[in-house]
């Protein structure tokens, strides 16, 4: 059974959560419950429990700084956050600190924390058979050459200076003709590496099954050494002598072709093969494995799993920045939330094409896309069940633009599902339908009658019905969605001056645009900029 502690300095709420929520039923140990967090550190120092569920608000150590000193001491512990606090910048925090759930405490219910409390217990059990698992894989591969080859490969490219009597030396003991002293690399990358984690059911599954293939494949082949680099990639190096009547890239070529084959027929496993330039002693070697993995970065935008050399993908990245990009996403993006029922397929497609079209650096997209991802994640309140924590994870499995276009597709279709279930939970159709309304016509001076008349309701009654719904105005919701978008527009990527702002939110009057910033957020525009 797993241990879990309270942290919160409101007394009724320790006493709600330790009453209402059946720990023992879902998994839990409740072993410790605290109004200040100093002492759950002091009684839990250098061997935290596997969950803590802790408020932010507190005096003395805040919940934020609790986490980040519990992380310090590298426990694995996993944090739930209640707040009364729902501003971004809070979530945001939550986010980067790994806390597997945000609950504002107004919308606290024992079945939201039982969901919680079970999705983090499935979780740990996940993590444990993982950990178990690959511990026994890891043991095999600790007794395996190819262990001992990939780190002496991740060595020999961090050196600054690859000495060739060395390197010669390394590649004979692994079984390689060094004596021929001519060597080609060749690359191989997964083709959709996240499809074949998904097919293996986790990564380590298929780095060992790929690695054993292949050594096994190669076992015949007396002037091929496979060499090991990570799940996505491997090497294989052929040894040559110079001789005017062989050609290296053919016989290299055909033994790939063999392996590439193999994987994809018996291993349903695609990859693209880059064969490099030919290299004289450990120095030149170096260099060329290094120019490999760059020019393999570059099949992220590939037709499809292709087999091509080195020289043939020397085509620059794009070197604008990508997120100068992310404010008119993020906007379409958006969209998708309040125009529910809408088929996400071609918002997908057309960023997917705008990337392929612009190829960025890889890693630069993979930063956009989880940027923009975690943006819909906050507007959803961190509702959406998804596991927060792989998400980055997950993004940087991706090996090619066709994988993330189909994982966006997915991603939005729950963000969307998500959006509109919890539209009919918490609201009347007619104040959905407003609240939307609103959000889609931001640029325009937006009437209670004007609204109405779009619903087809009396303006008399739809004010009612707003306010008992929603606790606040028609109006009042109207300058607070203008106030929050505004802000959007001066911080976010858009870089809209303050008179830019208020035009394009419907305002003519700059210092009533001002005048209404300044009451939402208690700092004028221009602190923004």
């Amino acid at each position: 059974m797993y241990k879990a502690i309270l942290v919160d300095d409101d007394v009724a709420v320790l006493e709600f959560l330790k009453k209402l929520i059946p720990w023992e039923r879902l998994g839990f140990e409740l072993a410790g419950e605290y109004t200040d967090a100093l002492d759950a550190v002091r009684a839990w120092e250098g061997r935290y429990p596997e969950l803590i569920v802790t408020d932010i608000g507190m005096p003395g150590l805040d919940g934020l700084s609790f986490i980040r000193r519990v992380q310090a001491e590298e426990a694995k512990s996993r944090f739930v956050i209640l707040s009364c606090h729902d501003e971004f910048h809070y979530a945001q925090q939550a986010v980067q600190l790994g806390v597997q759930d945000y609950l504002l405490k107004e919308t606290l219910t024992p079945e939201s924390i039982a969901d919680i409390a079970a999705r983090v217990k499935a979780r740990l059990d996940e993590d444990r058979r993982l950990k178990t698992e690959v511990d026994r894989l890891q043991s095999q591969a600790n007794r395996s050459q190819s262990a001992a080859k990939e780190k002496w490969l991740r060595d020999l490219l961090a050196s600054p200076y690859a000495d060739d009597q060395t390197v010669l030396g390394r590649l004979a003991e692994y079984g390689l003709n060094a004596e021929f002293g001519q060597f080609l690399p060749v690359l191989f990358r997964a083709y959709r590496y996240r499809e074949a984690i998904g097919r293996y059911r986790q990564e380590e599954a298929v780095k060992f099954i790929a690695e054993n293939a292949a050594e096994e494949l190669l076992r015949e082949e007396k002037n091929a050494l496979f060499l090991g680099f990570s799940g996505q990639s491997f090497f294989l190096l052929h040894a040559f002598k110079k001789d005017l009547a062989r050609n290296p890239y053919d016989e290299a070529a055909a033994v790939a072709a063999k392996v590439r084959q193999a994987f994809a027929q018996v291993l349903k496993l695609d990859y693209s093969v880059v064969v490099g330039e030919t290299a004289c002693g450990g120095a030149e070697l170096k260099r060329r494995i290094a120019d490999l993995l760059e020019a393999g970065d570059r099949l992220f935008y590939s037709d499809g799993p292709i087999v091509a050399k080195a020289a043939e993908l020397r085509r620059e990245f794009n070197a604008e920045d990508p997120f100068s990009y992310h404010f008119e996403y993020a906007e379409r993006f958006n969209r998708l939330l309040l125009e529910a029922g809408g088929d996400v397929g071609p918002t997908a497609d057309a960023f997917a094409g705008f990337l392929a079209e612009k190829r960025f650096q890889p890693s630069n997209v993979k930063q956009m896309v989880w940027k923009l991802a975690l943006d819909l994640l906050l507007k959803l309140k961190l509702g959406m069940a998804y596991d927060k924590e792989k998400l980055q994870q997950d993004i940087g499995q991706i090996t090619h633009i066709g994988e993330l276009r189909d994982w966006l597709v997915g991603f939005l279709r729950e963000a969307v599902a998500e959006a509109e279930r919890i539209a009919k939970k918490s609201k009347k159709t007619e104040i959905v339908d407003a609240q939307n309304y609103v959000r889609l016509h931001l640029g325009k001076k937006i009437t209670l009658e004007e609204a109405a008349d779009h619903l087809h309701l009396n303006p008399s009654y739809f004010s009612r019905l707003f306010k008992k719904e929603t606790g606040e105005n028609f109006i009042e919701f109207v300058n607070r969605s203008k106030m929050e978008k505004a802000k959007e527009l001066l911080g976010g990527g858009a870089g809209k001056t303050v008179e830019e702002a208020a035009l394009a939110l419907g305002y003519d009057n700059k210092s009533y645009f001002i005048k209404l910033f300044k009451q939402h957020f208690g700092l004028p525009p221009g602190r923004f900029l």
